[in-house]
């Protein structure tokens, strides 16, 4: 089942070029680093976008975090500026749709540079990783399947493009007519792939369900990647439609480049504090950060329909059927005491819900600090290199 996802998954990348691993990352920009015509940035997207878990939090019911690429541009990376304003509207959870319908209209207007992530949470990113990982909640056996064949329906049959076409239109409006330019950034396959060392590694996190849990097999690690590089490939059309002004930062290769991913090549898992791991464990604790505050405490409750926010439902939801079940030993614990209480039953309260679990959960498949730094030397090394947009009429969107 799962090596026919990966055909269909593959069909959609048929058109595209394939792109090598490059033989060497982007030069580190330094603080002298000047775009001065760059006076009204700003950045919406998803939680890749905002950042989940990367550095200090910024904003709580959208969780940015300081560490984000957004931020490492404005506060570093496109050098010192104090005439430079930044609209850092990125919000974890959010689809493309929700961007739109949101984030675009509190865009101001005359932007000089704007970057885009989405396209993850319309194909249901937070479900496979669930579903196919963690089992957060133990739907069915084929749970996972199941949400990876829907992702890859989502992406054949044309939503997907439809809806960042749309979102992309509604933006293009927003920016300075004669030299704003739009950066759209894809996302990185999660999994290395060049052995089975993987296959019997669990990171399913209920102790009491051995005979249900998914592995970390080559084929399943196959199929996420696959997935990943076909939305990729739909934005890097949409992009190349939408005229010159809109770039693409496939930044993929170089995470690949890094070994930054999980599973690589002769790494035991889970692996959490590896160097060269881009995107968090659930154990992992970046350099300043204190390990007993992540590991030992749950933290404050966490917002509705955010990726954190999914995750505390379908735990929630466990423990209403199964009250008895504990986390695996290694993985942390679940703090019951909060389970079910207030609305529904559910654990929510207003528009958050109690999270469970340890801090450190919250950030899981998101990149690390080094791998948002990755994203915005590319956009700065693809800045350098093109400079500003070219001017031109400003298409409006026709609603």
């Amino acid at each position: 089942m799962l090596r026919g996802l990966v055909l269909l998954l593959t069909a959609a990348l048929a058109t595209s070029s394939i792109h090598s691993p490059p033989e060497q990352l982007p030069p580190e920009a330094t603080q002298t680093t000047k775009f001065p015509w760059i006076q009204k940035f700003a950045s919406i997207g998803d939680s890749y976008s905002a950042g989940l878990g990367a550095g200090n939090r910024l904003d709580f019911y959208c969780s940015r975090y300081a560490k984000s690429y957004p931020n490492i541009l404005h506060t570093s990376l496109l050098g010192s500026n104090e005439h430079r304003t930044h609209q850092f509207l990125s919000c974890s959870g959010q689809t493309s749709t929700e961007i739109l319908e949101t984030q675009v209209p509190a865009l101001h207007d005359d932007l000089d540079l704007l970057t885009i992530s989405a396209g993850g949470n319309d194909i249901g990113l937070s479900p496979i990783l669930s579903n196919c990982v963690y089992q957060f909640y133990m739907a069915s056996e084929d749970a996972c399947k199941t949400s990876i064949a829907e992702a890859a329906q989502r992406i054949a049959s044309g939503e997907l493009c439809k809806n960042i076409t749309k979102l992309i239109k509604a933006a293009k409006p927003k920016m300075h007519p004669t030299h704003g330019v739009i950066y759209v950034t894809g996302y990185a396959g999660f999994f290395g792939i060049d052995d089975t060392a993987c296959d019997n590694v669990t990171w399913a996190v209920w102790s009491r369900v051995e005979s249900s849990k998914q592995y970390l097999k080559l084929e399943l690690r196959a199929a996420l990647n696959e997935m990943v590089r076909a939305v990729n490939t739909v934005l890097t059309s949409v992009v190349a439609d939408a005229g010159p002004n809109v770039r693409f930062i496939d930044y993929n290769t170089y995470i690949e480049a890094l070994r930054g991913r999980y599973c690589e090549a002769g790494v035991v898992e889970p692996a959490p504090n590896r160097p060269a791991l881009a995107f968090y464990e659930w154990d992992t604790v970046d350099p300043g950060e204190d390990p007993k505050r992540l590991r030992n405490r749950t933290g404050e409750d966490v917002p509705k329909g955010s990726f954190e926010g999914d995750i505390a439902e379908w735990i929630n939801k466990t423990l209403q059927e199964h009250p008895e079940w504990e986390f695996e030993e290694g993985k942390g614990f679940v703090n019951k005491t909060k389970a079910g209480e207030e609305v529904g039953g559910e654990g929510a309260v207003g528009d958050t819900i109690h999270w469970l679990l340890p801090d450190s959960w919250k950030r899981v498949f998101h990149l690390r600090p080094e791998g948002h730094e990755v994203v915005a030397r590319l956009v700065v090394e693809d800045l350098g290199r093109k400079g500003p947009g070219k001017g031109g009429e400003v298409e409006v969107l026709e609603l």
